[in-house]
């Protein structure tokens, strides 16, 4: 048979377009080249492999397993790039750890125990009751946040590359409505006012509210400022009732802030402060956000067993935690009870059962919600005396916020196992020493004990009732019990990060997909990551709850660190090229 000699020209062409070639061999590895005398060539130039216009862009001899092995790449042909690129960008959702300790100070008297010292002054039973007990941060649900990731990066044929990552998690915010929740658990104004007027069946007929409720008439009607309390009940509000009908209705036993009174000569009873009741309105909200990224050096494989590759990785990385507790809550500065005589002057008595107040006097609760016997008689509001106050609410609020800025060095391994072309699991474990820089600010109003504390009646002013706070009033702005509070620390932050990815190349199996040209050499990636940062201030834990802003005390910060955990969950496209 003859070849065409443009058939043996054209031979050659093939042979230099091949992607690289490895070979096997059972003898030792290539021994050393001598050199030649100067001079030997023309020019200076050294023989080959020295020199050579025919050598490999990459040529690696390695021994394994008592076998030589060789990889070479000359850098010609469509699949003999000198570098495989990635890039990949997906969706992330991450749960936060929640906040931890107690919403106010410990070792302060509770509620109850602060309204029984004078004898038989609280329902019996109130004991084992939820009698405006503090709440914890951990109260507020878990907080999720939704964000992005990109990743991009190369791989040399030597197998060492470059890692680069960046993600932002959007702010995003969780909230604990305690009133929201306990009227979740009631039957509706209208509703059981409906139920009252129908005999206890519901009518056709619906009630016209005009666009008010229980809560807007105690607010702008019975408790506005520069209004008299109608302390005995006169006043009308059409299908709601009279003043202590919504009352009844309105105010709930909700949480109580333990606060220390920071008087620098306590008690002799040794329980320096008091727990402030909220009966309007309780709210704790956890906010959070970050971002960062990191920029690493991936080495040359320690383990490179075919479709296993294990790398050692160095860099750095940058990484930012803003995040804020909030508090917001409001009081009647009313005091209430059974009517009979026996409750202390400023204290706010629930039954127990149903934590509402239920008496005879014609409201919702009495009606639907009859009284238990033995709590005996009937409802009773009244304003409190030498609060120095000139508004019957108290709108408190809390705002902390600590800010974690971390950079520092990194290192770990990058893994991966499978083939680029098909079903390939990647991951990372690091670890980090950051230099965190963290700034803390604090900020509030009306925290502290505005319901004051019952005392001998003074001779001169008559007054029940002694308070170490201003006029709580805050319709014309902040009142002077406002607070702020600032710090600003530098120090080491420990980092672990644990990251685990599947890349599965489905998008030619699904139609429309299949179609898109951008789509031809992606992979859908499915991702997992686990990340620990020690030594992050607690925005809520870092609160020195205490307050006497008649002696100049308020709430300030007092740091207390702990950890912050973040798992994440991804999903999102992969290109490798």
């Amino acid at each position: 048979m003859r070849i065409r000699h443009s058939l043996k020209a054209f031979v050659p062409f093939i042979l230099m377009l091949a992607a690289g070639r490895s070979v096997q061999a059972q003898y030792g590895p290539p021994g050393p080249q001598q050199p030649m005398p100067q001079g030997a060539y023309p020019g200076g130039q050294m023989p080959y492999p020295s020199q050579s216009p025919y050598q490999n862009l990459f040529d690696q001899t390695y021994v394994s397993d008592g076998l030589w092995f060789n990889n070479s790449n000359n850098g010609f042909g469509p699949f003999n790039s000198p570098r495989k690129w990635t890039f990949g960008v997906d969706y992330t959702h991450t749960r936060t750890r929640k906040l931890g300790g107690l919403v106010g100070a410990e070792g302060v008297q509770t509620y109850l125990q602060q309204n029984s010292s004078g004898g038989p002054s609280v329902v019996t039973g109130m004991d084992y009751y939820n009698y405006f007990n503090a709440a914890s941060g951990s109260t507020i649900p878990q907080l999720d946040n939704d964000g992005m990731r990109l990743t991009s990066g190369f791989t040399n044929a030597d197998g060492s590359g470059m890692l680069i990552n960046a993600q932002f998690s959007g702010a995003a915010t969780a909230t604990f409505d305690a009133r929201a929740i306990a009227l979740s658990h009631r039957m509706d104004t209208l509703t059981a006012l409906n139920m009252q007027a129908s005999g206890g069946h519901t009518s056709g007929a619906v009630f016209n509210a005009g666009g008010t409720n229980d809560y807007d008439i105690t607010q702008n009607q019975i408790l506005p400022p520069g209004v008299v309390f109608d302390s005995t009940d006169v006043d009308d509000y059409g299908i709601y009732g009279t003043t202590f009908d919504v009352l009844d209705r309105t105010v709930l036993n909700l949480y109580g802030i333990p606060i220390l009174s920071g008087d620098p000569s306590p008690p002799t009873n040794g329980l320096n402060g008091s727990t402030v009741p909220y009966d309007l309105q309780f709210i704790l909200q956890h906010q959070l956000n970050t971002y960062g990224g990191s920029i690493d050096w991936a080495f040359a494989p320690t383990i490179d067993r075919g479709n296993l590759v294990v790398r050692p990785i160095f860099g750095g990385r940058y990484y930012r935690v803003d995040e804020t507790f909030a508090f917001h809550g409001e009081s009647t500065l009313l005091a209430y009870g059974t009517g009979n005589g026996t409750s202390p002057d400023n204290a706010k008595i629930f039954p127990v059962g149903d934590g509402r107040i239920s008496g005879t006097g014609g409201g919702t609760n009495a009606t639907i919600l009859p009284d238990t016997p033995g709590e005996g008689g009937t409802v009773d509001f009244n304003a409190l005396t030498g609060t120095n106050s000139t508004h019957l609410i108290v709108k408190s609020f809390i705002n902390s916020h600590v800010t974690s800025s971390l950079a520092g060095p990194e290192f770990g391994f990058q893994y991966e196992l499978g083939d680029t072309k098909g079903v390939r699991f990647t991951g990372s474990t690091r670890l980090a020493a950051m230099f965190n820089e963290e700034k803390i600010h604090l900020s509030g109003d009306n925290i502290g004990n505005f319901m004051g504390v019952q005392v001998t009646p003074d001779p001169v002013t008559g007054n029940d009732l002694e308070t170490q706070m201003f006029d709580t009033n805050t319709t014309q702005g902040p009142s002077q019990n406002a607070f702020t509070d600032q710090d600003s620390t530098v120090h080491l932050s420990p980092l672990f990060e644990q990251g685990l990815n599947v890349q599965l190349p489905i998008f030619g199996a699904v139609p429309v997909l299949k179609d898109i040209q951008l789509l031809e050499e992606a992979n859908l990636n499915l991702g997992w990551n686990w990340l620990w940062v020690g030594q992050i201030a607690d925005p809520n834990e870092s609160i020195l709850y205490q307050s006497s802003p008649l002696l100049n005390v308020f709430p300030e910060i007092q740091t207390e660190r702990g950890n912050l955990f973040q798992n994440t969950l991804s999903v999102g496209v992969n290109w490798n090229y």
